[in-house]
């Protein structure tokens, strides 16, 4: 058992290989020297003398090989003579292996796109506080308006759950380019969304810059105030910090501007896909508002320890009671989910198809380059079949083949991922009704399944020659390679499977 000193010790030998060896050498000549002189003593030749001082040594090659496995990492030292025989090798086929990482890094790319959108999509958590607890609240009426609800119920809810901890909306029925900003630069037609004084809070999100709305500014006719986005700050107003408190004249009205919200906070991603959202204004809740009807989409919090399930059995009570009670108000029937179901849930069947349809195709490149490797491999029979009578062992050789693999699958990997990086950003730029589409990158999960990706497809399309290489008959392997074989009949029917 090596000790944790040890180890370190032979970590630390290990990148010092060169100046190691120069020490043992230098070590070595004057050991070698000392025992020529005490032989030469004995009144010995000077040719019996070294011969009899390099027996006693044990042989100087096999003194340097003994005292570097002493010192160092045997089997690092070894996998690192594997990859630079594998490089020497490939090399001799320059032709096949830029084929080979074409092809791979077609593969890899392809699938680590797919990945990178589905993680997006379906995977990675929203950009929120705690998303896991927010659900969405959904009226189970007729078309846009028979989705959404009345303010009454909101403040109900808000009131009266017991399994949510907070309740908040914003206004569906926003027009697109109904916010006209005038004054400085050149007129332009912004989106707004009204939101209810606790959106924002409840999902967790704080401004960049400046604050979010007051209570006073979200009462109806109160104080006219602005939230702009990221991208409208940066874009219309250069990133400018001094843009909190300035009045903004939009729909003809001045209205002041009190903060900024963060780059991470896209709500066309999450809650309109495809569109473009400037700016969001408070939506009030009172007797005005509630007299326009069903024109809130609702989202919950969930107390910690409350289930979808049980909020879904509380809304129902609560919901046919206010029926029951206020038969004035417009028939709430809700149905509560998780945001991310809503979200991207009707994306699932599509993504698993897309997916398996990237694994189909990673196969066909596993089956086409294992096809490849056996037909180069039996070019290699007369080198496999020597290098074997010499002595290498079966799990020797597979070890070879097996490291040639990974070589070839991870250059293809470093193009795939070349490639996946500039497919994300062309898909992140699309203007497509698609969910978090704009979210889509390569990130850390992305290229741990690059690298598993490149891993899986060395050892797919390698092991097959790997294991079929090792397993040669010497006699038969020199006969036919001597013959100008093409691999011998015995390979034809793999190649063939």
């Amino acid at each position: 058992m090596i000790s944790i000193r040890s180890l370190l010790a032979r970590i630390h030998s290990f990148f010092r290989q060169r100046e190691l060896d120069q020490d043992l050498d230098a070590e070595l000549s004057a050991h070698l020297e000392m025992a020529v002189e005490d032989y030469l003593k004995q009144g010995m030749s000077a040719a019996e003398a070294r011969r009899r001082a390099l027996i006693s040594l044990g042989g100087i090659e096999a003194a340097k090989d003994l005292h570097r496995a002493s010192r160092g990492l045997p089997l690092l030292e070894t996998m690192v003579q594997d990859v630079r025989f594998s490089f020497r090798t490939l090399r001799r086929d320059a032709g096949l292996a830029t084929f080979a990482v074409l092809i791979i890094g077609l593969g890899v790319g392809a699938s680590s796109t797919v990945f990178s959108v589905v993680n997006a999509l379906l995977l990675r958590p929203l950009p929120f506080m705690e998303p896991e607890r927010i659900a969405w609240i959904e009226n189970t009426g007729d078309g846009l308006s028979g989705a959404t609800v009345q303010v009454a119920h909101l403040q109900d809810l808000q009131a009266q759950s017991q399994s949510l901890s907070d309740v908040a909306g914003y206004f569906a029925f926003y027009g697109v380019g109904d916010n006209k900003l005038t004054g400085s630069g050149e007129p332009e037609r912004l989106t707004g969304v009204p939101v209810s004084e606790n959106f924002f809070q409840l999902l967790g999100v704080q401004p960049q810059v400046g604050r979010l709305f007051t209570a006073e500014e979200c009462k109806f006719n109160g104080p006219p105030a602005v939230l702009l986005s990221h991208r409208l700050w940066e874009r219309r107003f250069a990133s400018d910090l001094g843009i909190v408190g300035r009045a903004l004249t939009i729909n003809d009205r001045p209205v002041t501007v009190v903060g900024v919200l963060p780059a991470s906070f896209d709500f066309a991603a999450v809650f309109a896909p495809g569109s473009r959202i400037d700016l969001y204004r408070p939506f009030p809740l009172s007797e005005e508002t509630n007299r326009q009807g069903n024109t809130l989409a609702l989202i919950g919090r969930l107390k910690p320890g409350a289930t979808l399930n049980v909020a879904q059995t509380e809304m129902t009570v609560l919901a046919e009671r206010s029926n029951r009670d206020y038969p004035q108000r417009n028939v709430f029937r809700p149905k509560v989910s998780a945001l991310r179901e809503h979200v991207s849930g009707h994306l699932k069947p599509a993504m698993f198809v897309l997916s398996c349809a990237v694994a189909l195709v990673m196969l066909i490149v596993c089956a086409n380059l294992s096809n490849l490797l056996l037909a180069r491999a039996a070019t290699r029979e007369k080198e496999i079949a020597i290098r074997a009578a010499l002595g290498a062992g079966r799990r020797r050789l597979i070890r070879q083949m097996l490291t040639e693999s990974l070589v070839l699958s991870c250059g293809g990997a470093a193009l795939g991922l070349l490639l996946a990086v500039g497919g994300t950003r062309l898909l992140a730029q699309l203007d497509a009704s698609i969910p978090l589409l704009g979210q889509v990158r390569v990130d850390a999960g992305a290229l741990g399944f690059t690298l598993l990706v490149a891993v899986l497809t060395g050892i797919v399309f390698g092991l097959m020659p790997a294991l079929r290489m090792s397993a040669l008959e010497l006699h038969t392997a020199l006969k036919e390679s001597g013959r100008g074989s093409s691999g011998g009949k015995s390979q034809g029917w793999i190649r063939s499977v």
